[in-house]
């Protein structure tokens, strides 16, 4: 499992549309923009057999949380599929896609859950949805590590080089 975490003063994002395997969400909210201040937002990629590492990745977004004085986390979750052969081709087996996204939103499931635990205030970014999104970023610049948690549950803490400037805003854009 990998996090990488950015800080930012504001993000708001925007249901779109349901793409494959979206989340059922409440109809309601989608084209309401959704809003959060002073945030982290963290990517976590979920790899195969993750699902028992979530109690070390809880821990290791926390430390994320604490060194950027974050009130709340924004967690995106994607499935890091297999891939067949060279590792340039998806796996052909559409089961086991299916399978890894299970996996997935079990992991991120268990991973807000903790945090919650721990008096975080966690918002999930709704799983298989597009979205438009728009991010200011923060006045104090950043350096947040990425953070890797081994099968062995062993976490890696990687500073990040890539620093961003102050001030900025980042324009709508599409994610999935």
């Amino acid at each position: 499992m990998r996090g990488v975490g950015s800080r930012w003063r504001s993000v708001e994002y925007t249901l779109m549309s349901a793409g494959p395997c979206a989340v059922a969400v409440d109809l309601s909210t989608v084209g309401m923009a959704q809003m959060f201040f002073d945030c982290l937002v963290v990517r976590v990629d979920v790899e195969p057999g993750d699902c028992p590492l979530t109690a070390e990745a809880a821990r290791a977004i926390r430390y994320l949380c604490l060194v950027s004085e974050a009130a709340h986390i924004v967690i995106a979750g994607v499935p890091h599929c297999a891939t067949a052969g060279s590792g340039s081709t998806p796996a052909a087996d559409p089961l086991d896609v299916l399978t890894q996204v299970a996996d997935t939103l079990d992991v991120l499931s268990d991973l807000a859950e903790r945090l919650g635990r721990y008096g975080e205030r966690v918002h999930l970014l709704p799983f298989g949805w597009k979205i438009a999104w728009r991010a200011e970023a923060s006045t104090r610049q950043w350096n947040l590590p990425s953070v890797t948690v081994s099968a062995s549950g062993y976490v890696d803490v990687v500073p990040d080089s890539i620093r961003r400037s102050s001030g900025s805003s980042v324009p709508y854009s599409y994610m999935s």
